[in-house]
């Protein structure tokens, strides 16, 4: 079996300019916690996700003290979220280098790549960078038991 037979083809996306509040509205009313973000050719630029706009109620400017990020960097604490805790669009949230899919990959290989990463979906994208569709731990989890995603066991 293949990325293909078990991908969603239908992707919620957004673009680089995306608000933070569309963006959170994307995520609540389609209930996923990430989204690929694609320029006007549907080329896959990166992902936001749900930890990224939660960075900015952890992180947001007023709540971070120079000394404090400071000892961030001391403790070895990713200064990825800090960053992001000021983002105001998508293209200033986003996570830029991205593990993808292709659709002709192994589901096998591609389910075991997931769970070292311990990502909860792949981007799946064509040769030429254009995204495709996108591949979720609940899609494996469906072909397996020979269901749609979402539908009652």
């Amino acid at each position: 079996m293949h990325v293909r037979d078990v991908m969603t083809t239908d992707v919620v996306t957004v673009g680089p300019g995306a608000s933070y509040g569309e963006i959170a509205d994307r995520l609540l009313a389609h209930d996923i916690s990430g989204l690929p973000v694609i320029d006007d050719d549907g080329t896959l630029v990166g992902m936001v996700t749900e930890a990224d706009l939660v960075s900015r109620e952890a992180y947001g400017p007023d709540r971070r003290r120079p000394l404090g990020l400071i000892l961030d960097y001391l403790r070895d604490r990713d200064p990825a979220w800090v960053r992001k805790a000021s983002g105001r669009v998508a293209g200033e949230l986003m996570t830029r280098v991205v593990d993808t899919a292709s659709p002709d990959d192994e589901l096998r290989v591609t389910a075991q790549r997931m769970l070292e990463t311990e990502h909860k979906r792949l981007p799946v994208v064509a040769t030429d960078g254009r995204l495709v569709g996108i591949v979720s731990r609940r899609d494996v989890l469906a072909s397996v038991y020979g269901r749609p995603p979402g539908m009652p066991g």
